[in-house]
């Protein structure tokens, strides 16, 4: 038991590192892409001279912002939730289901990450119109991505199989339901 507990931890650690690492690049990415739109409008119509580059690379920094924030997402429980239903369940009902919804995601996972390595070896074969790389390095962040929520996955099935075979609750992470706006 205390072996399980501690890859328990050690996975919660990298995966909270990936993530906050994650949520760090993409709020840069971000920042960098609102300037280089910014930039963009002045040289077009303040300057009258329009950078080619900035839509191009301000569309590999939003999908990269996506894929970079996504482990984070998946393992705060960020995503799409029916917080009634899941109220009304029977504590260790809710577990399986979990158990059992993770194990889905993870196959989903598995499918689209050998696909996206063919989209990275196909990218190597494509170029950015305007900038000077081949799609393949914007798109190595779709697998990068697909590995960290594998790790997240399993982490996410350890953490309710500890639970439901009585481990505890101390183990569990905090999942916020988003509020409503008053």
């Amino acid at each position: 038991m205390q072996a399980t507990r501690a890859l328990i931890e050690f996975l919660g650690r990298i995966n909270g590192g990936i993530g906050r690492a994650g949520v760090f690049a993409s709020a840069c990415f971000i920042a960098l892409m609102t300037l280089f739109v910014i930039a963009g409008v002045f040289f077009r119509y303040v300057l009258n001279n329009s950078l080619s580059w900035v839509e191009d690379v301000s569309l590999i920094l939003m999908v990269t912002t996506a894929f970079m924030v996504a482990p984070f997402a998946y393992r705060s429980g960020g995503n799409v939730a029916i917080e009634m239903l899941v109220e009304m369940l029977p504590h260790k009902v809710l577990r399986a289901i979990r158990i059992a919804i993770n194990i889905l995601v993870l196959w989903i996972i598995y499918r689209y990450f050998f696909e996206s390595l063919q989209l990275v070896q196909r990218g190597f074969a494509i170029r950015v119109n305007t900038v000077p790389i081949a799609w393949a390095w914007p798109y190595m962040a779709v697998p990068v991505a697909f590995f960290a929520m594998a790790l997240v996955g399993f982490e996410l099935i350890l953490r309710d199989l500890w639970a439901l075979l009585g481990g505890g609750e101390a183990l569990d992470l905090p999942h916020h339901a988003p509020q409503e706006p008053e």
